[in-house]
């Protein structure tokens, strides 16, 4: 038996996101804050590592959009 191997080049799944949501990560910072009573700076911190893991992003990349959005928005 031959196994046939189909090469695909997938984008990853950075590339479909220009910028984060910040709208996504404040409003997740929110509901963290209520839900487990933490501190905004804490919540803000887990809400960008959720969208992080949710986009395949990579933190330190996730981070530089949105210091960047922040500055020029």
């Amino acid at each position: 038996m031959s196994a046939q191997v189909i090469h695909l080049a997938v984008p990853m799944p950075e590339a479909c996101y220009q910028r984060p949501p910040l709208r996504w990560i404040t409003r997740r910072a929110r509901r963290l804050e209520r839900a487990f009573h933490c501190s905004r700076r804490i919540a803000i911190y887990e809400a960008a590592l959720d969208y992080a893991c949710f986009t395949g992003m990579h933190r330190d990349r996730l981070l530089q959009l949105i210091t960047r959005e922040s500055h020029h928005g």
